[in-house]
């Protein structure tokens, strides 16, 4: 399951995007995750500091 981004949590850090080993992950205005390359990881999840970021 793909790490889905709640647009009303994230504040657009970036943090996720340095994070993310495979580069599943752009900022646009707020982060929006690639789920062809998302490999489900959760290391976005754990470095979220808005807890904008889960698995489903």
């Amino acid at each position: 399951m793909p790490a889905v981004v709640d647009e009303s949590k994230c504040d657009g850090c970036g943090t996720c995007v340095d994070e993310c080993p495979v580069g599943a992950i752009e900022l646009n205005d707020t982060a929006h995750v690639d789920v062809d390359i998302c490999t489900d990881c959760g290391t976005c999840v754990d470095v979220c500091p808005n807890e904008a970021i889960t698995l489903e």
